[in-house]
């Protein structure tokens, strides 16, 4: 039996005065945030300004490219915001055992036929509609599987190098069906390549007894985007797939009997791999606003990695007084420009604080961040584009759920850190520590955009009501 108090009707009063009081509800551009409404009695909100600056290095590299990430290739020849950007991938196809054989029997003539480049595509970042031509060309030295290269390290080529292969392609249509031998898939770029390549394979399979002897005999591949033909979009491809592959097809004859054969070599634990990338601003909107003014930057530019960043000061949060705070978020816009819609936004951009001691290194901003957010997809700390309707078209935002870091810095007198705003490919750390909230951060290797895919001119410090600005809704002690 449910029991009411003799009190009861004071209390449902009490209830109502109090919904009545928080039926005005904001719900963040975070997406699952409720805060209280700002009645200017009990709740209160302010807007502090924000000094913020675009930082680019065109010589930024990232030293920790993933083998089983995507992997690009392609020119971009003119972003008006960005310049122009170039991919150069370079891997190991190799057997799938050792030592090399054939399937058939010893004394049986085989013929090659073709030999063929296949990688299987994903996406492509950029104007899909603009023909690209890439050529292929073998390796100067072997990449080791176990190793990390950097995007600002290009690797030789052979000396001398002969062209192994060419294929133009346009890369809206590399999403296709391709019916080939004993295969039907879709999403490929296929490069026939130089027969005598497979027939240099076959006639020295009784050598490649191990990777050792594969390396001397053939390096890898470089597969170069044609700089006269040009292009407008960078396309990624996977290579652990098994559909990225070379394909040595051949015919094995026996009396009059010819059997048709795929002899196939793949990306596999022998494999390396490496991804150069290069950026070049020519004359684009970004070099105009790299002088880091005083009062911040009118417009932001960010490129994912390797590219440009953006820093952030926001005095204000140094003469807050002591408040509940029920939520404080940066929040950050897109400008629309018609000239580049077909470059789309960084899926994901990453809010970072500089470490006093040592000014090189970003964390994540303390008290607000944990590891749990890894596994929930960022849903409360935010960054991930949201898509808005502000003059009339659709913009991206991101938004920046900040509020126990500002509660710390009012209320315990926490550290005010400068900030950093970025769209990397990874999220790294690589040091455990406690922030100031005594969160354990351990380390960790999270993706967050694929190498160089995406790129966002962003409303900056003294563009409006639009400006990125950070928002709070407090209540007064």
């Amino acid at each position: 039996m449910i029991r009411f108090h003799s009190k009861a009707p004071v209390f449902l009063m009490l209830l109502a005065i109090l919904y009545a009081s928080c039926t005005k509800i904001d719900t963040t551009g975070v997406g699952s945030g409720l805060i209280p409404g700002v009645d200017n009695i009990g709740t209160f909100d302010t807007t502090l300004n924000i000094i913020a600056n675009t930082v680019d290095d065109v010589n930024a590299c990232d030293s920790g490219i993933s083998r089983n990430d995507l992997q690009t290739v392609g020119i971009i020849e003119d972003n008006v915001q960005f310049g122009s950007s170039k991919a150069e991938m370079y891997f190991g196809l190799k057997p799938r055992a050792y030592p090399f054989t054939i399937p058939v029997a010893e004394g049986v003539s085989v013929e090659v036929d073709s030999v063929v480049l296949v990688l299987k595509y994903t996406h492509s970042y950029g104007d899909t509609s603009v023909p690209q031509k890439v050529n292929v060309y073998e390796l100067g030295r072997p990449l080791q599987p176990d190793s990390l290269y950097s995007t600002c390290d290009r690797q030789l080529l052979a000396v001398d190098a002969e062209l192994l292969g060419s294929q133009e392609f346009i890369p809206a249509r590399l999403k296709d069906s391709i019916h080939a031998l004993n295969e039907d898939d879709a999403g490929q770029l296929r490069i026939t390549l130089k027969k005598e390549l497979g027939e240099y394979f076959l006639a020295n399979k009784d050598k490649l007894i191990n990777d050792s002897a594969f390396n001397t005999y053939f390096s890898g591949f470089a597969i170069i985007p044609d700089e006269t033909v040009g292009g407008q979009a960078l396309n990624y491809f996977d290579l652990t797939s098994p559909a990225t592959r070379l394909s040595i097809y051949a015919r094995a004859t026996v009396d009059t009997i010819v059997d048709t054969m795929a002899i196939n070599m793949t990306f596999n634990e022998y494999s390396g791999r490496a991804n150069y990338i290069v950026r070049d601003r020519k004359s684009s909107e970004i070099t105009q606003q790299l002088s880091l003014p005083g009062v911040g930057d009118s417009l932001l530019f960010i490129q994912t990695t390797p590219g440009s960043y953006v820093t952030l000061s926001i005095p204000g949060l140094k003469t807050l007084p002591n408040m509940v705070v029920h939520r404080a978020e940066i929040i950050v816009e897109q400008i629309y420009d018609p000239l580049v819609t077909q470059f789309r936004v960084p899926k994901q951009l990453l809010l970072e604080t500089r470490l006093p001691q040592d000014t090189t290194r970003f964390v994540a901003v303390p008290c607000d961040f944990t590891t749990n957010e890894l596994v929930a997809g960022f849903s409360n700390y935010g960054g991930v584009a949201k898509q808005v309707i502000s003059g009339g078209q659709q913009v991206a935002r991101y938004t920046f759920n900040v509020s126990r870091y500002v509660q710390g810095i009012v209320t315990r007198g926490n550290k005010v850190y400068d900030m950093r705003l970025s769209a990397p490919y990874y999220f790294r750390n690589e040091k455990e520590y406690l922030d100031e909230c005594k969160n354990a951060i351990g380390l960790f290797y999270y993706p967050m955009n694929s190498l160089g895919d995406g790129s966002v001119k962003l409303a900056g410090s003294t563009q409006g009501a639009n400006r990125i600005r950070m928002h709070i809704v407090y209540s007064k002690l």
